[in-house]
């Protein structure tokens, strides 16, 4: 009769344990799948108003030049630096230089959809990226 308990216990004790590993496990795949499906907006964007490529660089933070028909100069500048995702996952707080501030000013990046993207600086847009 006590093996018997100890078996029951040792059975009711694995089947919460499969629960919460289970638990676990579904909880971990839907914040996954949620996480896919938001854009990945690494790679390479075309200025929306003039004839150049942006590389957006993730892993280091950063937007350079990648091409630009009307300033071979420019190219590998780094035209936004210091990106962090912010609170909602759609949007990134950045540096971009500003020739008015001459120093680097706090932006904002938001993605409109998974092929455009918008900088703005004091709510205003003073870039667009397009795919």
């Amino acid at each position: 009769m006590h093996d018997l308990r100890t078996l029951n216990c040792y059975m009711q004790r694995m089947f919460m344990f499969k629960l919460i590993v289970l638990s676990f496990l579904l909880v971990v795949s839907i914040f996954s799948t949620e996480a896919k499906g938001k854009c990945d907006i690494s790679g390479i964007w075309n200025h929306s108003s003039k004839p150049a490529k942006l590389f957006v660089n993730l892993s280091k933070g950063e937007i350079s030049v990648l091409s630009h028909d009307n300033n071979a100069k420019a190219i590998g500048l780094v035209v936004l630096k210091s990106i962090v995702l912010d609170s909602s996952s759609n949007s990134w707080d950045a540096k971009m230089y500003s020739a008015a501030e001459d120093s680097f000013v706090d932006v904002q990046i938001k993605s409109k959809s998974c092929n455009q993207l918008s900088v703005s600086f004091n709510n205003e847009e003073v870039l667009g990226l397009l795919r």
